[in-house]
């Protein structure tokens, strides 16, 4: 019986918890091939404008090597170059930013990825580690 009430307990608090929680996508996300395939003149224009030069740099994908990618980005310094494409106004903006981690940039690892949001914008973001 004990048992039983903690079960109904249990499903009642889940309902009240997430009855009304909604989960709905952003935005896409992706990066490497698919953002070369989708995006090739954005990335150029992103690299040449800051004269980034990857082809020694081994790749890093955001999700799939998670745990490189946190390790990159809690340790080590990094540059951090970003193309923004506002989607309504047709406006380009280009940063960049460095990271002072508490180790020095490798300069041995690069991530390139997009954010494309449902709404207004457009990030491409590429990080030299």
């Amino acid at each position: 019986m004990k048992n039983l009430i903690t079960i109904i307990l249990f499903i009642f608090i889940s309902n009240l918890s997430f009855g009304q929680l909604t989960i709905r996508e952003a935005g896409d996300f992706y990066e490497l091939n698919d953002l070369w395939k989708r995006d090739s003149i954005s990335v150029k224009k992103l690299m040449d404008n800051y004269k980034i030069d990857t082809t020694n740099l081994t790749n890093v994908k955001f999700f799939d090597e998670f745990d490189l990618n946190v390790e990159l980005h809690e340790k080590y310094s990094y540059t951090g170059y970003s193309y923004v494409l506002y989607k309504t106004t047709g406006v380009v903006t280009m940063k960049t930013v460095s990271y002072k981690g508490t180790l020095p940039s490798p300069n041995k690892y690069v991530m390139v990825f997009c954010f494309d949001d449902y709404v207004d914008k457009k990030i491409i973001n590429i990080k030299v580690f």
